[in-house]
């Protein structure tokens, strides 16, 4: 007994001593001695109450299924392989995108002042006059002035200094985690979409500051596609010093998610995440040691398993796509990359950055991009057939307000896209509308869910098409007018 208690106050010292360390050691189990293992319980079987809130398992003996069958997701293939064998060749020589990727992605640290003005920034001060909360009522009248105040723009772009993110982090419209819902009751204003979401920014990306919140909790930053609020223990001014060393560095591209990556002592420090760029110190037999800036403004190493990742820009090829893309379709949808997710326009930056492609943040930015075809006067199999014909697999878009998708070329004669979608809109006898919820990266045609009861036809995604686009071409306008001849039908 007596051992058991002072086991337990070691354990309870050593908890206050390092129990709020952001250090994490990579335990080795073959060095844990007998002595440092917790007591084993003798008896599982135990009649008191440990808990006092119920599990699920308790409340149902089986979680109730509330998702519906999808034939497009039933009948095609939710794997990347099978499109590429069909749709792609390898790339041979670089594009000029690929040439300038450092360029766009270093941005931040070319500033001398905020990039937009102080008019521009406050944009949500007159957006926003009330809303609701995550208890799913309506906010406090005070709240948004609130949020207004901490927000200081009266100190808009007076620090002006180059920085860089010590971990992942959402993007914030204003200095706070706590969401806001247009109207949680309709489908598409309520859960997951909060209107204070407007991106997130990756583990050691360069930045921009222009200003802290008033009690300094928070602060402005501008990144090489978006802007608003991060919390301020999360970035870290730097120097020029370390920003010539960075540049001057190559390039490690992360290409897969979730590997945890370890420093000295094996002491863990993030987990990857596709989308990451990172200088490299040197290549060794088991990885690539790379350069990160901790919160102290220390630079250190960490190393990256050869197999997550790539040194400097690859040309698109075959194994490298598999490999980002069926981690893409592992992702679930997360609005503004909530939840260290990916939205739809999320996913399709960070699955090119690997290749050194870059695209802007928003999906409307990204429909831009390159040579811009329009589908203005056009019916659905006029669009169908000017896709098959322009339409470059794996480096088109395809565009409908709001939402973007990666044409991945044809299958049995259909034209497939790749896209990150939160549901399909439905609408019953009576008018109200609905969601079928996929809440996922998938590949589908573009009449995905016409099978759905209920589903709402004039919502159907090739129906809201409204162009597509080559991002790897020159940036050209390919307008079309209503051609008079009929093209074959869907």
């Amino acid at each position: 007994m007596n051992s058991i208690v002072q086991c337990a106050g070691v354990l309870g010292i050593s908890f206050l001593l390092y129990g709020c360390s952001q250090s994490h050691p990579k335990i080795d189990s073959s060095n844990v001695s007998l002595q440092s293992l917790a007591p084993v319980c003798k008896d599982q079987n135990t009649s008191v109450d440990i808990y006092d809130t119920p599990f699920p398992q308790d409340l149902e003996p089986e979680l109730p299924s509330i998702s519906k069958k999808i034939s497009d997701l039933e009948y095609f293939p939710q794997t990347i392989a099978p499109y590429l064998d069909h749709n792609f060749t390898n790339q041979e020589i670089p594009l000029g995108h690929q040439k300038h990727f450092e360029e766009h992605y270093y941005t931040p640290w070319s500033y001398s002042a905020a990039p937009i003005c102080s008019k521009e920034a406050q944009w949500p001060v007159s957006a926003f006059k009330g809303g609701y909360g995550s208890n799913l009522k309506t906010v406090d009248p005070t709240w948004i002035p609130q949020m207004v105040t901490q927000s200081n723009f009266l100190a808009f772009s007076m620090v002006n200094k180059p920085a860089i993110t010590t971990k992942w982090m959402n993007i914030r419209v204003f200095p706070t985690q706590k969401p806001l819902y247009k109207n949680p009751t309709l489908p598409g204003e309520g859960y997951p979409f909060d209107l204070l979401q407007n991106s997130s920014v990756a583990f050691n990306e360069p930045i921009f500051i222009s200003h802290y919140s008033k009690d300094g909790s928070w602060v402005y930053i501008f990144t090489n596609n978006a802007s608003g609020w991060v919390e301020s223990d999360g970035v870290r001014e730097i120097t020029q010093e370390q920003i010539k060393r960075i540049q001057d560095k190559e390039k490690v591209f992360i290409t897969q998610d979730q590997i945890p990556l370890y420093g000295d002592s094996n002491q863990f420090v993030v987990h990857s995440r596709i989308g990451m760029v990172l200088p490299l110190k040197e290549e060794t037999p088991d990885g690539y040691k790379v350069l990160f800036l901790k919160n102290s403004g220390d630079m250190k190493e960490m190393l990256v398993p050869k197999e997550s990742a790539h040194i400097g820009v690859h040309l698109f090829n075959k194994e490298d796509m598999i490999k980002i893309g069926s981690d893409m379709l592992r992702n679930t949808y997360g609005w503004g990359g909530m939840f260290g997710e990916r939205d739809c326009s999320s996913m399709m930056r960070d699955f090119f950055t690997p290749f050194g492609i870059w695209l802007p943040r928003n999906s409307a930015s990204q429909a831009k991009k390159g040579e811009v075809i329009s589908f203005n006067g056009l019916d659905n199999s006029q669009k169908i057939a000017l896709i098959k014909e322009k339409g470059v697999p794996f480096e088109t878009i395809l565009y409908k307000k709001g939402h973007v998708l990666l044409y991945i070329g044809t299958y049995e004669n259909n034209v497939m896209a790749m896209h990150n979608i939160w549901g399909i809109r439905t609408i019953d006898s009576t008018g109200k509308k609905g969601r079928v919820i996929i809440g996922k990266t998938v590949i589908t045609t573009l009449q995905l869910g016409q099978e759905v009861e209920n589903f709402d036809s004039n919502n159907m995604l090739l129906n809201k098409l409204v162009s597509m686009n080559i991002f790897t071409h020159t940036p050209v306008n390919y307008a079309r007018t209503k051609q008079k001849g009929k093209l074959s039908k869907l």
